[in-house]
């Protein structure tokens, strides 16, 4: 889901865009000047009914005086898979896992913000992610490059690059019965397909994920949505057209296909719907004919329209909520609907009747306009969700950025940081272990008869701008740290303690 986002390993001159591809912000009305939220009087309370599956899981509140964390990797507990890395896929809440856009090199660093943290590291073959356990599903990201020309159904899909893999990882289709990529991808792509069929024989759905950014070039012409949903049938699912080359081979069958659109062909201002919304009900309705067991998935931004509809899909859920199996609410790099500021869940279970998952970022790094929790506010929306029948589980963008040899830095290990554990902390509350405390559930939230956020969204906009993507305050303080760093101009708020002091203030 980045910005719900990678480098594809076609053209370098792509690839600095392409790691920053997933989710990039929305813009907000509300901007606050001064850090002053304190006293902040409460308005409506979204409410928290209509909830109707029967997902729930039952584990115990977190409490106490500090955000620290009981990780995986402090107490030696492991994911809900077993030994040998099969999924649990009993297991009442879910982990989704983003696999292909190698956020594990965007190079965002804690103190100096993008561009300047180099990875020597590449996302690992997908095999060794679905050997970890964690993950009943991983979406493959992405299908960024669609929409038909002179009515053939051109796609391309972009992986960055993947460790012991050479050349390019961009797919190209153009329609014309075969595939436009030079013989070594197609091979690379072959090799995929055999990794996707071990990662199901582990118990682990696999996915495409179908746009994922705001600036890649996909587009819905009149009559597409039942042109690609043909094509993606004989492409991905059980269709056995010969004209149609498989990208990852004609004995692999993908479990599924998602769609994540971030952008609209109108203005946001428009209070018209994307012209696209028809074509996006059609796709799915025509694949649900086409595959009636396939997985169906769409994954919106978490931003509400003034008509409590998506932002970028219109009625497109609404329509298609019976051929759904469930939508991923993207809860990062979007400031207004995510917790602390403004955590909409319940508003999204009254647009959405079906099941629903909780996307997150994996890292800093890989929710580029802020939005990461870490363990205490992770177990807050936890708690705040966990009862919820409609509440099935989380999404991680991505699984190399929240896996080692994935780094994890923090204020308190800048210096040495560690190999994040981040996938396994997030499988472990989903099991209904503690992994933090602290941070209180999302406050009241102001609406004008519209669902707008008001009440902390201004105050995330002063601290990204103020505190710049860094911790300075306190990382100026940490060993190993420069203490000559300039941070926020001479302001000594740092970036976690902004969020720290938000978070708690906008959950009175």
């Amino acid at each position: 889901m980045f910005n719900r986002k990678s480098t594809a390993g076609a053209a370098g001159a792509d690839a600095a865009a392409d790691k920053r591809r997933r989710h990039t912000p929305i813009a907000i009305a509300a901007v606050v000047g001064v850090l002053a939220i304190i006293g902040i009087t409460a308005g409506i309370v979204v409410s928290n009914n209509n909830r109707q599956s029967s997902d729930a899981s039952k584990s115990n509140s977190a409490s106490g005086p500090s955000a620290s964390a009981t990780t995986a990797a402090g107490n030696g507990t492991t994911g809900s898979g077993s030994s040998n890395g099969n999924a649990a896929t009993g297991t009442k809440h879910k982990l989704w896992g983003y696999y292909g856009a190698n956020a594990i090199n965007n190079g965002v660093d804690l103190q100096f913000g993008l561009d300047s943290r180099v990875s020597p590291e590449n996302q690992r073959p997908i095999t060794y992610y679905c050997d970890t356990g964690y993950y009943q599903y991983i979406n493959l990201a992405f299908l960024n490059l669609f929409g038909s020309v002179a009515g053939r159904p051109h796609y391309e899909i972009r992986f960055g690059m993947v460790q012991n893999y050479t050349g390019s990882m961009a797919y190209i289709y153009d329609g014309d019965g075969k595939p436009s990529s030079d013989p070594e991808t197609v091979k690379n792509y072959l090799r995929f397909g055999q990794d996707i069929k071990y990662c199901q024989s582990k118990g682990v759905k696999i996915l495409v994920s179908l746009g994922g950014d705001k600036i890649s070039n996909y587009f819905f012409n009149a009559g597409d949505g039942e042109l690609y949903a043909r094509t993606w049938y004989n492409a991905f699912l059980e269709g056995k057209d010969p004209a149609t080359p498989r990208p990852f081979g004609n004995d692999v069958i993908l479990d599924g296909i998602e769609l994540d659109i971030e952008k609209r062909p109108n203005d946001y201002d428009d209070p018209n719907p994307s012209t696209w919304t028809p074509e996006m009900v059609s796709l799915v309705k025509n694949l649900r004919k086409l595959s009636p067991k396939t997985t169906l998935a769409s994954v919106p931004q978490c931003v509400l329209r003034l008509n409590g509809t998506d932002e970028n899909g219109g009625e497109h859920i609404r329509q298609n909520v019976e051929d759904l199996d469930y939508i991923i609410i993207q809860y990062y790099n979007n400031p207004p609907c995510s917790y602390p500021y403004g955590f909409n869940y319940d508003a999204w279970t009254k647009v959405f009747k079906g099941k629903i998952v909780i996307g997150l970022a994996g890292d800093h790094t890989s929710s580029i306009a802020g939005g990461f929790l870490d363990e205490g506010p992770l177990q807050a929306v936890y708690d705040m969700v966990k009862d919820s029948p409609q509440f099935i589980g989380f999404s991680v963008y991505d699984v190399s950025s929240s896996n080692p040899p994935a780094f994890r830095w923090t204020v308190d290990t800048y210096a040495n940081p560690k190999p994040t554990t981040y996938s396994q902390i997030l499988r472990n509350v989903l099991d209904g272990k503690i992994v933090g405390s602290g941070f209180p559930p999302q406050g009241p939230v102001y609406q004008d008869g519209v669902n707008t956020t008001y009440r902390c969204a201004g105050t995330w906009i002063w601290a990204e701008a103020h505190c710049d993507l860094r911790d300075c305050y306190q990382l100026m303080q940490a060993p190993g740290a420069n203490p000559d760093a300039v941070c926020n101009n001479g302001d000594p708020l740092g970036k976690l303690e902004c969020n720290q002091m938000i978070s708690k203030t906008c959950g009175k």
